[in-house]
């Protein structure tokens, strides 16, 4: 049997990645875990607490215009604030602060799961996510975990129809 065209073109929806492990405690600051998601109409971000419990520390959106040189947590410098919870009306919800995944009242630290939605983003742009304070981009909130750390996954949607490679 012939399989039925199901691609949307007019917004595909990428494959996972992940932006951030498990258990890492200051995440990665090189561009092995940036992605290219110029184009995208949105990116979907979620948590994981599936690795150890995590005592403290804030996972923050990162983005860059430059191919990497300088960063800029969502909604500050030029960057305006496009992050909110999945569940937020895209009109009149919450816009989160720095795009902070995790701080004190954005979403329960004890929750299995946070779902988040970002975008879109004009012209060329990098996405990572900050966890080290002191490596963090312009106006990040960013700061490494004590013990323990989510993992964090995107899907971009509107621009890779497939899996999207890491930057290095």
């Amino acid at each position: 049997m012939v399989a039925i065209a199901r691609r949307s073109l007019v917004a595909p929806i990428g494959i996972p990645v992940t932006v951030a492990t498990a258990d890492d405690l200051d995440g990665v600051q090189d561009l092995t875990l940036s992605f290219d998601i110029t184009g995208a109409s949105r990116v979907l971000i979620w948590q994981i607490n599936d690795g150890t419990a995590g005592t403290a520390g804030i996972d923050c959106v990162e983005i860059s215009h430059d191919g990497g040189k300088q960063w800029y947590a969502d909604g500050t410098g030029t960057i305006p604030a496009t992050g909110m919870l999945a569940s937020a009306n895209d009109v009149t919800g919450t816009v989160l602060t720095a795009g902070a995944l995790n701080a004190a009242g954005v979403e329960p630290a004890t929750a299995e799961v946070g779902l988040f939605k970002f975008g879109p983003y004009e012209g060329p742009t990098l996405i990572r996510i900050g966890r080290d304070t002191s490596n963090r981009g312009a106006g990040g909130v960013g700061v490494d975990w004590v013990t323990g750390a989510p993992t964090v996954l995107m899907i971009p949607i509107g621009s890779a129809t497939g899996a999207i490679a890491a930057q290095a």
